[in-house]
C-alpha cells in the first residue's frame, strides 16, 4: 500500500513539474526558461525535476506530448471499437480542437519566434505534428489493409488530411484576427473535412 500511495505521489509530482514548464515555456520562450526556475515554479527541488527528467530538451518534450494525449489524440484507445469514418471524425474533431486551443497557438508561437536559433523547433516537431502524423498515417494504413479504404500513397493522403485541418480559423487565431470558433463549429468542420477525405478514398 505504501509504495502504490509513493508512485502516485512521484506521478502527481511529475505532472506539476510538466505543467510549470508549459507555462513557463510559453512565458518565456525556450532557452530563457532553467530547470531551476521550472523547480521554483513548480514547489519542488531541482533535484525532484532531474529525477523526472534528464535535461530542459526531454521536459520541452513531454509538455508537448502530454497537451497531444490531453486531446485524445492515440489511436490505440478508440480505433478498434469504431468505424472508419467514426474514428475518422474522432480524431480530426479532437485534432482541431488541439490546434485551435490557445496553448497550442502560444507554443507554436514560441517555436516561430526561437526556431532559427535553438533546437525547439526540432523538438516541437517531433514531439507533436511528427507523432501525430505517423499515429494517423499508422491508422489510414491499417484500414487500407482491410480494405476500408483504397489508398496508393499513404504519405500523400496522411499530408492532405491533416493540411485541411489546418483551418483558416486557426490561421486567424495565430495572427490575432477576429474570434475563436466554437468547439461545435470546429467538430463541424472536422467532420465536413472527413468526409470530403472519404469521397476520395473510401471504397
Amino acid at each position: 500500500m505504501q509504495e502504490k500511495r509513493g508512485r502516485s505521489k512521484s506521478e502527481e509530482k511529475r505532472q506539476q513539474i510538466i505543467l510549470s514548464a508549459g507555462m513557463l515555456f510559453v512565458e518565456h520562450g525556450f532557452e530563457k526558461v532553467s530547470m531551476e526556475g521550472i523547480a521554483k515554479t513548480a514547489g519542488v527541488s531541482k533535484q525532484t525535476v532531474y529525477s523526472h527528467f534528464g535535461n530542459k530538451q526531454q521536459l520541452f518534450t513531454a509538455a508537448i506530448e502530454s497537451k497531444c494525449d490531453e486531446y485524445e489524440l492515440v489511436p490505440e484507445k478508440q480505433s478498434s471499437a469504431m468505424g472508419c469514418e467514426a474514428y475518422l471524425n474522432y480524431f480530426c474533431s479532437h485534432l482541431a480542437s488541439l490546434l485551435s486551443s490557445p496553448e497550442a497557438i502560444d507554443i507554436f508561437r514560441v517555436c516561430v519566434r526561437e526556431g532559427g536559433n535553438t533546437e525547439v523547433g526540432e523538438l516541437f516537431w517531433a514531439a507533436g505534428p511528427d507523432k501525430i502524423r505517423q499515429r494517423l498515417s499508422n491508422y489510414l494504413s491499417e484500414q487500407n489493409q482491410l480494405g476500408h479504404l483504397r489508398i496508393d500513397n499513404i504519405d500523400f493522403a496522411t499530408s492532405q488530411l491533416i493540411a485541411m485541418i489546418h483551418s483558416e480559423a486557426q490561421f486567424r487565431n495565430l495572427l490575432c484576427i477576429g474570434n475563436s470558433k466554437s468547439a461545435t463549429e470546429l467538430q463541424n468542420y472536422a467532420q465536413h473535412c472527413v468526409r470530403m477525405f472519404l469521397k476520395a478514398y473510401q471504397t
